[in-house]
């Protein structure tokens, strides 16, 4: 698992993270651009391979005679949206044109079962407009992705095995910044107090001395075991040295034209982007419309109900 200190180490020993290593540079404002770069070829691949995809359930559900409902906070585009209806899961369709949209609503139409969305302004509306109030709304969108930007944190921790909770030995105090990070209590064969060098998410830091996982350390039970705490890519473990070679990429063909190097780390590129999409690209990427003709439906034959025989 890559955290930022692994992709650029900003202390005086040269050469000491990737980003400078793969540059021949240790310059500072080298290593800022790569970074940058890193940040920006993360954005492209989870983007790209939907590992930003996020769920969100509108507070209190429809409105009777509201249309529009706020959409998720750092919403990027919106995938689809269900409403529940009873124990009917009902997927409206995204309306394909503002034309066909304002067409639509000519005449107001209340019912329950939507049949289109539309997103305008931070919100999206529903037609026809909701006339019970209650029915669970839900959210599926694409998030948007934060810099990569904070160093490696270490110190000594105690936790138990199967619990969550985990607490400070000694060494720096945990920081709000650190929800959703990541935890490892590491091990090594000098280290009686070792843990099991895994990866652990971060669900809430709750004090200075104590943070809860979202999941249960499985671990063996540690007291003032070595831990790093760092921010990491959404980008599945084996696939994290490709915002490197796209970075790589560039410098070597922009600021400092070497073109077998630019070579060497295009196929690297190359191979690394092809196993991923070999694992991960059969999900469908695009969620683009292009039904702009179809004509607009007669009110009176949208769906009112369902009965189950």
């Amino acid at each position: 698992m890559r955290t930022t200190s692994s992709y650029l180490n900003t202390g005086n020993t040269p050469n000491t993270g990737d980003i400078p290593r793969i540059l021949n540079n240790t310059l500072a404002d080298n290593m800022t651009w790569g970074l940058e770069e890193v940040n920006q070829s993360l954005r492209y691949l989870t983007t790209k391979f939907y590992f930003d995809e996020r769920t969100y359930t509108v507070p209190g559900g429809t409105v009777s005679g509201t249309q529009f409902y706020n959409l998720p906070p750092q919403v990027k585009k919106l995938i689809n949206l269900t409403v529940t209806i009873g124990s009917v899961l009902w997927q409206p369709k995204e309306c394909p044109s503002r034309e066909y949209w304002d067409y639509l609503n000519t005449i107001s139409f209340q019912q329950d079962f939507p049949s289109f969305f539309f997103v305008y302004n931070g919100q999206v509306g529903i037609f026809p407009i909701p006339s019970s109030s209650g029915n669970t709304i839900t959210m599926n969108y694409k998030t948007r992705i934060i810099d990569l930007s904070m160093q490696d944190v270490t110190g000594t921790v105690n936790i138990t095995t199967n619990t969550t909770t985990v607490t400070a030995a000694a060494g720096t105090p945990f920081l709000k910044w650190m929800a959703n990070a990541w935890i490892r209590v590491v091990y090594s064969s000098t280290d009686s107090a070792n843990g099991d060098n895994q990866w652990y998410q971060i669900a809430s830091v709750t004090s200075t001395t104590v943070l809860v996982l979202k999941n249960q350390y499985t671990g063996a039970t540690v007291t003032a075991g070595s831990f790093t705490i760092g921010e990491t890519p959404m980008l599945p473990e084996d696939y994290q040295d490709l915002p490197l070679w796209r970075m790589a990429i560039i410098y070597y063909t922009t600021r400092f034209p070497d073109p077998a190097r630019a070579q060497l780390y295009q196929e690297l590129w190359d191979r690394g982007y092809k196993e991923l999409n070999d694992e991960f690209g059969s999900k469908t990427q695009s969620v683009g419309l292009q039904d702009t003709t179809t004509q607009t439906i007669n009110p009176n034959l949208f769906q009112k109900s369902i009965s189950q025989v």
